[in-house]
């Protein structure tokens, strides 16, 4: 569904109550920035476009108050419509043409992994149009299909990078309570995820002397598990590492409940970045875990809106109970920040002095500080979580339990042996 609205900004940066207090540019009215959102919506990535409503209306409502984002001598209205990328490439790649050729945005944003993410960088580049991308791993992001670094001059994009995510993983398992055996259970499938995830972290583990035991890639929606399951008791796993979508890890982790079958630790990405996913897994879900894009536990408060990480969500869950607020709403947060950031720095709705002001940015967000290098990307923070369910509101609870490769990241519990 396309949603759309005309609000006003304002920079926040010396604080609300001085801007107001400041002498008056022109109005909002005499200058306005039409800015293209593109998110899944509908599709399987549904779960990472839940909060973007909300955080739209949620930053409207603080910079509306300001009567406008002032840029150099005028104040501007922000023209904005969130357009659905269908979790597809040809979807989002739909969706950038027609806010681009159609509605003649001037401003692109898209987020939520590298199908809703690089097909509007791409024509963003084609047109010159000032672009901010997250929620794809920076090497998605970067590297074309000739396996080679694009060139990237009006896009720029914020997420965590791979090597962050292999030190990441290998410190979680290597600090397991009590240690464990060196044996190392692989449960990745034959989709992109699995076959890079697989390609990526079997070297790492192998080269920490681990012996792993790989059932080869299998087809998502495997209905039945147990020969895998049979592997690892064979071999005496005791870590179990994979990238799987919430069915086939509840399937999973029934399967290997009823065969008897515990190891020390579970990590598991992708059906694990999402609240809802695990109230779908239920009870085995606790205690797994997974790499922490982001929470609560991030440093950082928004420069346009003042809150931390803790506040923004919060706010959220507050605002939508009984929903939970989700990682991806964060950065669509962080991505407002660096926009009007970008406009008020640049004192100048001319896209070519707005990308030049994109380059130049160096900003405290929700997120953590970012800060584009010169291929026009800043690698965010990464954290370890471990879920639970809090006994007094019987709520799931990511709680940040690692935090070596950036201790910014505050710990917020200590690691747990899975359901020990």
């Amino acid at each position: 569904m396309v949603k759309a609205g005309v609000v006003a900004f304002s920079t926040l940066a010396a604080g609300l109550a001085a801007f107001l207090a400041a002498p008056s540019p022109a109005a909002a009215q005499d200058c306005k920035v039409r800015v293209g959102r593109i998110v899944p919506m509908t599709g399987p990535l549904a779960s990472v476009g839940k909060m973007t409503p909300w955080v739209d209306e949620n930053k409207m409502k603080v910079v509306k108050a300001a009567g406008g984002i002032e840029v150099g001598a005028q104040r501007c209205a922000i023209e904005y419509k969130v357009y659905d990328s269908k979790s597809t490439v040809a979807g989002s790649a739909e969706a950038a043409n027609r806010a681009i050729l159609e509605d003649k945005v001037e401003v692109l944003m898209a987020q939520g992994t590298p199908d809703t993410t690089n097909a509007p960088a791409d024509l963003c580049e084609r047109y010159g149009l000032p672009c901010i991308t997250s929620n794809t791993p920076v090497e998605a992001w970067l590297f074309g299909p000739d396996g080679k670094p694009k060139t990237y001059k009006s896009t720029f994009h914020l997420f965590f990078g791979v090597p962050d995510l292999v030190k990441n993983h290998i410190g979680m398992i290597k600090s397991l309570p009590g240690g464990f055996n060196g044996r190392i259970g692989y449960l990745y499938p034959n989709d992109p995820d699995g076959v890079v995830f697989a390609s990526l972290f079997d070297p790492a583990f192998k080269g920490e002397g681990w012996t792993p035991t790989d059932p080869g890639r299998f087809e998502q929606g495997l209905p039945d598990f147990s020969a895998i399951i049979n592997q690892f008791k064979r071999n005496r796993v005791e870590v179990v590492t994979g990238v799987l979508a919430p069915p086939d890890l509840q399937n999973y982790l029934q399967q290997a409940a009823q065969a008897g079958f515990k190891p020390k630790m579970y990590v598991i990405d992708k059906g694990t970045g999402y609240p809802d996913a695990m109230q779908a897994i239920g009870k085995p879900g606790i205690d797994i875990l997974s790499v922490n894009f982001w929470s609560p536990a991030y440093p950082g408060r928004s420069k346009f809106g003042g809150w931390t990480g803790q506040e923004f969500a919060d706010r959220y869950e507050a605002e939508n109970k009984p929903l939970y607020y989700t990682p991806t709403g964060a950065y669509e947060d962080a991505s407002y920040d660096i926009l009007f950031d970008a406009m008020v720095r640049a004192k100048s709705t001319d896209k070519a002095k707005l990308i030049e002001a994109l380059k130049q940015t160096d900003l405290d967000t929700i997120v953590g500080r970012v800060k584009f290098n010169a291929q026009n990307y800043s690698v965010q923070p990464l954290g370890g979580a471990q879920w639970r369910i809090d006994a007094a509101t019987n709520r799931w609870v990511k709680d940040n339990v690692y935090n070596a490769v950036y201790p910014d990241v505050r710990k917020t519990a200590e690691m747990r042996v899975y359901q020990q």
